[in-house]
């Protein structure tokens, strides 16, 4: 017989042995491959999602500013731009909020009116370009006065009860918006000088739209997912025209009657579709969108950027300037390179508006809003010409009058000058200063002295006849005789000069330092020529990725976020460990009970002469071949495997992932590595099943024997080691659990990763009285066997049964071992449940001491804890209008809102590093923390050895050295502990490369991480530093409110309607933790989940040990039946085995881990799952039970006669 006809003809005549193990390779190849494809369906998942919301769109400039629609136009028809590029689509991309109003039934008193809002919602102005390519089905584009809505902002705009159900008026009809009706949409108005600058207008910030809901968009059309940044969840998106948006916020085309100039429609958002593959989301996708950028400086103009350059005709020089009315610094140094290059004369210039100036303090005689200028008098440019009537220039200290001013206030060389002037505030307030100033010199109203060229023009401001007709944003004061007459004659015209230094040191601004780079024009035919020549210059010299206008190859970013934050893969084959930790055991012990049972045939085959080796190896090829052939049936099982878990992530743990668009996913590569993978696994699974019979020998083998056994000493000094060990174990446990319980300080010193010493501790007692609870039962199995077992009966074969556990310690002792780990992980998982709603405001835990967390969709200048601000916000309440009812609700409201203190917070925009994000993420939305709020301190901290970490922020750190003439800046910010270990990958100490690790401009550094707060997702700086980076951040976006807990709702209710046209939407600070926290618990609970599985697989293995026990015992189960013991007898002493070492497995692991997780089962917040807990346990003790009689019908069909005469 060859060895192939011996293999087959083994594997056919044990079939039942090898069927059952290669059921058991079948699981583990499920668990095992099944997790490699969930990974794989998540990650194709989200390439799958990221081109449905896209659709055709492969490269965005998403601006800040707003430049000419035409642009799109003359990009698309720029020669080179076909060759890459199909299609070129101009769109407004806003943030606003929307309000649903529907008024109660004409005389239906018991109905009020119903209010619906919805903040943070993306608004996108489109047309039909645009439309058509994104995946919208068959809706068409909205026309004018319509919005289409994406089905989440319905939702949101839709009455639920508690439960998230719909509810209806009392015909039924869903209490909502629909189809049909009418809403509000609040934008932000764009302003082109910053509100919270001297002359910015605060007074109307956002405006109302008033539109028809033409559509609701299912969730599977693509367009309703759209999203310019890497999310799975769903956005809450609303499409309206671009001409209707446009004309809304005064960004259409206009024409001046008077002037007949025409000012052309804005956007701020192109939209680009790529001709291949590789432009489109491969690795040249960052070289096209490096081309469209280069495409489009080849074609925009300065009103593109909101500057220009003003020619002056008098004193025949160039001026850069800004709509914004001062340049940023990137402008700035734009214009004086370019001159430099040029080789031109030039001259920087700050100006501002003083309130008054006056004289010494005994004189009456002043000027009101005289504009001061701030340039170098000392060495100046040809075209600048002061004569001196007195005195010179002046120095840091000094300040130069004109003879007008002068001889007004009556002042001398040598005297001083008094300047007062508003100081623009960190919440747009305009607080009085005042300066005092030598009088270093006086300049005739001759050549740059009566230049009004040096202020830059600004409407409202500039452009009237009178002081009267000024539009600006504070209150303004009478003016003198004097005042109007020299507004009549020179205008804006400076009247007083101090240094640029003296300047930029009083009025410097974070949008900038300068208001006009003068140059002198180059050579040229006209001063037009000349002027179109520097732009042109200017314009090449300006880097578009330092002003936000260079294009995103957004689809390749989202698909390379695609690969996740973590390894959806590693996390399922971690929650599976159990599982395959289990089916690995079984698979040892159901290929050993079957060698055991062919043992007389292994020593048959030594014995008429195959050598060991050959021995050894044919049984384990036969097991390969089972296992192989389990493996290739395991990989069908692992898909309906992964299956399961796809299914379970997209219901029962939704909170996981937080979407519904996951689908199977499968590659050829984890199909391969599940495959390898099992067989390893299971080989090595057979192979320690295998090695003890190759220490018997061909006699003992041919008596069926199936192990050595161990003298009596032997047995016992072994287990007095295991006693020796379970007692150490005990008293150490003892010893620490003391010292944790009685010693305060443990409690409040950090160990690591933000947990106390006495959770530390807590756990470690956990760990040794697991330890010492097996190591005791094995001490116990080892014990003298020579005593007399003493009953009668059940409780006589109970006793029996129990003994019969320790004729194989090893067994009993490794199952016993499994099931209580798997017990102990699974209680202490389950014991790990928070829920933060019942927690209370504490100034050192998650919530920081705040109840309330706000954001806005757009942002607020004033500072809401000012009562004067509120009263500009209408939060102020009249108390004698009304009955005595609303007087009492107006009193309360007001004291409500003086009794609140609020933390506003700048905020950057960037990507959701939460973890309710899983796609990959590298720079989070940053918020610029209050100095306010840095010196109050709160939150708990991980790792912190200072008394209040947020000082850390104020720190200055030391630039990185990249070479002799280039350094990086780098910055400390603050960060969550979740979100640098989930989703950044980074710890205390790393930093972040800006924008990014290839061409960083900055870096972020990780000075300090908090313990579980409410800032997940986001990074945290100092205002100072925000203020420097991101100085095109206006206003407070993110709120902190503290407030009693029992008037949270209604601070909230009065907040969000006050503030409605700013979109702030308040929640209490718990509910934001317990959405962070809905991740972690679902994790838990799918590790919960299937740790139980692995748990009653590990049962399993608890019944083929006694399989093996019943077919080892069967002479003395013969012997017993023999002598008048019935079958009933013999069932009691098989289920008593089970049932000792099952329930002594589930008991330590329970035990051990509820006391591992006191501290937090004492804690304000534990939310333990005990029924669940209690389910998985009895579940698994019922299922070993049944298994249990298994054996116990092995048992009592042993063949009384056959078996006896066997031995």
């Amino acid at each position: 017989m060859t060895t192939t006809r011996l293999l087959l003809q083994s594997i056919l005549c044990y079939w039942r042995t090898n069927l059952a193990v290669l059921l058991g390779v079948i699981a583990g190849t499920a668990v095992i491959g099944g997790a490699l494809i969930v990974g794989d369906s998540v990650r194709g998942s989200l390439r799958q999602m990221t081109e449905e919301r896209l659709g055709k769109i492969d490269h965005v400039l998403n601006s800040p500013r707003f430049f000419r629609q035409e642009l799109a136009g003359e990009l698309a028809a720029h020669p080179e731009f076909a060759k890459q590029f199909d299609t070129v689509a101009p769109a407004l991309v806003m943030t606003g909020a929307l309000e649903y109003q529907k008024e109660s039934d004409a005389g239906d008193e018991a109905e009020s009116a119903l209010i619906l809002r919805a903040g943070k919602v993306s608004i996108f102005g489109v047309e039909e370009t645009l439309w058509d390519m994104t995946d919208h089905g068959e809706v068409p584009r909205p026309e004018d006065g319509e919005i289409i809505l994406s089905r989440r902002l319905a939702d949101q705009l839709q009455k639920k009860d508690s439960d998230g159900n719909v509810q209806t008026d009392k015909n039924g009809k869903p209490l909502g918006v629909e189809v049909g009706e009418t809403v509000s949409v609040w934008v932000e108005v764009p302003s082109s000088i910053p509100r919270d600058s001297l002359l910015g207008k605060r007074d109307e910030t956002s405006r109302e739209i008033t539109l028809t809901v033409k559509a609701i968009l299912d969730d599977a059309l693509g367009v309703g997912r759209l999203n310019l940044n890497p999310n799975q969840q769903l956005p809450m998106n609303a499409f309206m025209s671009l001409d209707t948006l446009q004309r809304a916020l005064d960004l259409n085309q206009t024409r001046d009657r008077k002037t007949r100039t025409v000012t052309p429609a804005r956007v701020n958002t192109l939209f680009v579709a790529a001709k291949s593959k590789a432009d489109r989301e491969g690795d040249k996708a960052p070289a096209a969108a490096n081309r469209l950028t280069h495409l489009l400086t080849e074609r925009w103009t300065l009103a593109d950027l909101e500057l220009r350059v003003a020619a002056n005709e008098k004193r025949q020089y160039l001026s850069l300037e800004s709509e914004q009315q001062i340049l940023s610094v990137e402008f700035a140094a734009a214009g004086r390179r370019t001159a430099e290059r040029l080789d031109l004369q030039h001259a920087s210039s700050l100006v501002y508006l003083a309130n008054k100036i006056a004289g010494s303090k005994e004189s009456a005689k002043f000027s009101r809003y005289s504009i001061v200028a701030g340039l170098d008098m000392a060495e100046p440019p040809d075209f600048d010409a002061f004569t001196f009537a007195a005195g010179g220039p002046p120095t840091d200290k000094e300040i130069v009058l004109d003879s007008w001013l002068a001889d007004d206030l009556g002042v001398h060389i040598g005297d001083d000058v008094n300047l007062w002037y508003y100081e623009v505030g960190n919440h747009g307030d305009l607080p009085e200063q005042k300066r005092t100033f030598k009088l270093s010199g006086i300049v005739e109203m001759t050549g740059s002295a009566i230049d009004s060229g040096l202020t830059p023009s600004v409407k409202g401001i500039t452009d009237v006849e009178t002081f009267d007709e000024w539009d600006a944003p504070f209150t303004m004061k009478k003016v003198t005789d004097r005042d109007d007459d020299f507004w009549d004659e020179y205008r804006a015209t400076p009247k007083a000069f101090v240094t640029l230094s003296t300047a930029q040191t009083l009025w410097r601004s974070r949008y900038g330092q300068l208001t006009s780079v003068r140059v002198s024009p180059p050579k040229a035919e006209s001063l037009e020529e000349s002027a179109e020549i520097y732009s042109r210059e200017v314009l090449n010299t300006i880097d578009p990725n330092e002003i936000g206008m260079a294009f995103d190859a957004v689809k390749q970013r989202q698909l390379a976020a695609a690969s996740g934050t973590t390894d959806f893969a590693v996390y399922f084959i971690a929650f599976s460990f159990f599982l395959i930790a289990s089916a690995t055991i079984l698979i040892g012990l159901l290929f050993r009970l079957g060698i055991e049972r062919r043992s007389t045939n292994v020593g048959l085959l030594g014995a008429v002469g195959f050598a060991p080796r050959r021995v050894n190896r044919l049984f384990l090829t036969e097991g390969l071949i089972v296992v192989g052939s389990g493996a290739g049936l395991g990989l069908l099982a692992a898909y309906g495997y992964a299956w399961m878990m796809v299914y379970g992530l997209k219901t029962w743990w939704f909170g996981a992932i937080g979407t519904k668009f996951l689908f199977v996913h499968v590659t050829p590569l984890s199909l391969l590595i599940g495959f390898v993978g099992s067989v390893v696994v299971a080989a090595v699974a057979i192979w320690w099943a295998m090695r003890q019979l190759r220490a018997l020998s061909n006699r003992e083998l041919l008596s069926g024997a199936v192990e050595t056994s161990l003298t009596g000493e032997a047995r016992l000094q072994r287990g007095r080691k295991a006693s020796i060990i379970a007692l150490s174990c005990s008293v150490i446990a003892a010893v620490m659990l003391i010292a944790a319980a009685s010693i305060p300080q443990l409690s409040e010193r950090e160990a690591f990763g933000g947990f106390s010493w006495q959770v530390v501790s807590f756990f470690l007692v956990g760990v040794l009285l697991l330890t010492a609870s097996l190591t005791f039962l094995s001490a116990w199995l080892d014990s003298d066997r020579s005593t007399a077992v003493r009953g009668s009966g059940a409780i006589g074969m109970g006793r029996l049964g129990i003994r019969n556990a320790a004729r194989h310690r090893q067994r009993s002792v490794l199952t016993t071992g499994l099931i209580a780990s798997a017990t102990f992980v699974i209680v202490a998982i389950a014991a790990g449940h928070r829920n933060p709603a019942v927690e209370q405001p504490k100034m050192n835990s998650g919530n920081g001491g705040f109840t309330l967390v706000a954001e806005t969709s757009q942002p607020i200048y004033e500072d809401l804890n000012d009562e004067q601000a509120r009263k500009t916000r209408a939060l102020d309440f009249d108390k004698t209008v009304g009955d005595q009812s609303a007087i009492s609700r107006a009193e309360r409201n007001n004291r409500l809102l003086a009794e609140m203190e609020v933390f506003p917070f700048h905020v950057k925009p960037g990507e959701n590093a939460s973890c309710l994000n899983i796609y990959q993420t590298h720079l989070p939305t940053v918020l610029g923390v209050p100095q306010r709020m840095i010196e109050r301190g709160g939150f708990k901290f991980s790792g912190a050895k200072q008394d209040n970490p947020w000082t850390l922020l104020e720190e200055r750190l030391e630039d990185e050295t990249v070479n002799t003439k280039q350094s990086i800046p780098i910055y400390p910010v603050l960060a969550d502990m979740n979100t640098l270990q989930y989703s950044l990958h980074k710890g205390v100490g790393s930093t972040i490369d800006v924008p990014d690790d290839e061409n960083p401009e900055y870096k972020l550094k990780i000075v300090g991480q908090f313990d579980g707060s409410v800032f997940q997702g986001v990074l945290l700086m100092s205002d100072e530093n925000f203020r420097r980076l991101y100085s095109d951040r206006k206003g407070f976006e993110y709120f902190l409110i503290e407030v009693p807990v029992a008037d949270a709702d209604d601070l909230s209710s009065i907040l969000e309607t006050g503030l409605n046209d700013f979109g702030f939407d308040a929640e209490p600070v718990a509910k934001r933790l317990d959405d962070f926290l809905s991740v972690q618990n679902t994790y838990l609970s799918t590790f919960q989940t299937l740790g139980g599985l692995g748990l009653l697989l590990g049962t399993l293995g608890l019944a083929t040990v006694m399989l093996r026990n019943v077919f080892e015992r069967r002479a003395e189960l013969a012997l017993l039946r023999a002598v008048g013991f019935r079958n009933g007898h013999l069932a009691w002493l098989v289920l008593w085995e089970n049932a000792f070492l099952l329930t002594w497995g589930l008991l330590a692991g329970t035990a051990s881990a509820l006391l591992a997780m006191t501290p937090h089962l004492l804690s304000i917040g534990a939310d333990v799952p005990w029924t669940s807990v209690i389910t998985i346990l009895a579940g698994v003790f019922v299922v070993g039970m049944i298994a249990a009689f298994i054996a116990v019908a092995e048992a009592v069909s042993t063949p009384i006669l056959a078996t006896l005469r066997s031995e």
